[in-house]
């Protein structure tokens, strides 16, 4: 599950730069990022338009304030700022489009940015050396809005050039997962496994296999070996308390997800996955409460209805 840039930590991260290297006023800066943080869209904007007001032209103005124009979903008005800003490049060349498409990917103005990257495609030759990465960025542009079954090709042309290419297995391996392709995944799967026997991203992914399989004492053996090679990943702790979970173990479940909420607290599934323990615990209280900080989290818009659901079934 190759991890894309989280928005906020990206947004201090400009606007940091801004105020150190070209002396922004770091208050008004501090201030728009908490706002951003807090979801306070409109205080966010209103400050970075007073900084866009007496700093026009800087880059991490205009990308910030894209970033919080697609967060209150005006994407349009996003994609129409960033696009104005480049507007003064004469050639539009696949370097153009590239280019501006990374800015709307950091921005998740991910459909706008899919449509330059494919605009850069058709201008590039099959020898091109960029196109590797560019069929990577257009690929994860896609994951982000779920176009899993477009990004196929793709990896299937990368891995045709170069079987052993990690970022493009490991790719393939997402896209077959939210897929349920069992057995061409297991394919890619044991190819990792063999490759890089060191990645804990490999058994992670491996043991999410098993889990959809129903076999969860095989996944909780492969999220051991991964938690074994990186042990600051929220995803593994989730995962393997939810397996604890599906076995009856609900001790060491809660151990596994407040673990998992411990190193990031944002973790949606995490919360969900809690609010099960509480469930077969009897604690509807504690469940609903944790079920309404995944749906403050995202969880609906990143995984489905499933919380959803269990609210319906589980809470007045």
């Amino acid at each position: 599950m190759k991890k894309i840039i989280t928005l906020t930590g990206l947004v201090v991260c400009l606007l940091c730069g801004v105020s150190m290297a070209q002396n922004i006023d770091s208050m008004r800066s501090v201030n728009a990022t908490n706002f951003f943080d807090h979801k306070e869209y409109d205080k966010a904007l209103s400050i970075i338009d007073t900084l866009i007001d007496k700093y026009p032209g800087v880059e991490q103005c205009i990308m910030f304030k894209a970033s919080i124009l697609a967060a209150m979903g005006r994407d349009d008005a996003a994609n129409k700022l960033i696009n104005n800003y480049m507007k003064d490049e004469d050639n539009q060349s696949a370097s153009f489009y590239i280019k501006r498409a990374h800015k709307k990917a950091v921005s998740t103005l991910y459909a706008h940015a899919i449509d330059d990257y494919d605009r850069a495609y058709e201008k590039l030759e099959s020898d091109d050396s960029r196109l590797k990465e560019l069929l990577m960025e257009r690929s994860r542009a896609r994951y982000a809005i779920r176009r899993y079954k477009s990004i196929y090709p793709d990896m299937q042309v990368l891995l045709a050039e170069d079987s052993t290419d990690y970022d493009a297995l490991i790719m393939m391996v997402n896209i077959l997962n939210w897929l349920n392709d069992t057995d061409e995944i297991m394919i890619y799967l044991n190819r990792c496994v063999r490759l890089y026997p060191n990645e804990a991203l490999v058994y992670g992914n491996l043991s999410y296999r098993y889990q959809n399989m129903g076999n969860y004492e095989k996944a909780i053996e492969l999220n051991n070996k991964a938690i074994e090679l990186d042990g600051n990943s929220t995803y593994y702790y989730s995962n393997r308390g939810f397996e604890k979970y599906k076995l009856n173990d609900m001790t060491g479940a809660m151990e596994d997800i407040n673990k998992a909420i411990e190193i990031n607290p944002d973790n949606s599934f995490a919360y969900k996955n809690r609010a099960l323990v509480y469930i077969a615990m009897k604690e509807n209280d504690k469940a609903c409460a944790d079920l309404h900080i995944a749906t403050d989290k995202g969880f609906d818009q990143q995984y489905g209805p499933d919380v959803a659901k269990l609210m319906r079934t589980n809470c007045n």
